[in-house]
C-alpha cells in the first residue's frame, strides 16, 4: 500500500514514529502524540502542542466518516447531536436551513449545560 493511503482500522500515519507533527493551530512542527492517545483507537488521535506560545495544547483529531463504521462511534454521534438543531427546519425552508448553518459554530462553542445520551456497547 502507498504511504498516502489509509484504510479504516489501520494505524494513522501520525503513529508511525514521526517525532513532531504540524500543529493545526499554530502551524509549527511542535505537536506530539498526547499522553492520553490510545494506540488501539485508530479513528481518533490525541495530540499535544509543545509550543509554549500556542494555546491549543491538547487537540483531538477524530474521523467522522470513513469506509467503515465511524458514524456509529459514540464520540462521532455526540458531535452530530451538538450540530443538530433543536428544531429541524422544513425541507423547503431554505432560509431556516441557512440560518441554522450559521448557528452550528455557536452551538459548538456554547458553554451552557449540555445533556446527551450516547450509549456505547462493547462487542464481545
Amino acid at each position: 500500500m502507498a504511504e498516502t493511503e489509509w484504510e479504516a482500522g489501520e494505524p494513522p500515519w501520525a503513529r508511525r514514529g514521526t517525532d513532531h507533527l504540524p500543529c493545526y493551530f499554530c502551524g509549527g512542527h511542535t505537536a506530539v502524540l498526547s499522553f492520553g492517545d490510545r494506540t488501539d483507537d485508530t479513528g481518533r488521535l490525541e495530540l499535544y502542542c509543545e509550543n509554549q506560545m500556542c494555546d491549543a495544547r491538547e487537540v483531538v483529531v477524530l474521523v467522522q466518516r470513513d469506509g467503515a463504521g465511524a458514524h456509529d462511534r459514540a464520540d462521532v454521534r455526540a458531535l452530530r447531536e451538538v450540530d443538530r438543531p433543536r428544531e429541524t427546519p422544513a425541507d423547503l425552508d431554505v432560509m431556516a436551513r441557512y440560518e441554522d448553518k450559521k448557528n452550528i459554530t455557536a452551538r459548538r462553542q456554547s458553554t451552557t449545560s449540555l445533556a446527551l445520551v450516547v450509549e456505547a456497547h462493547r462487542e464481545e
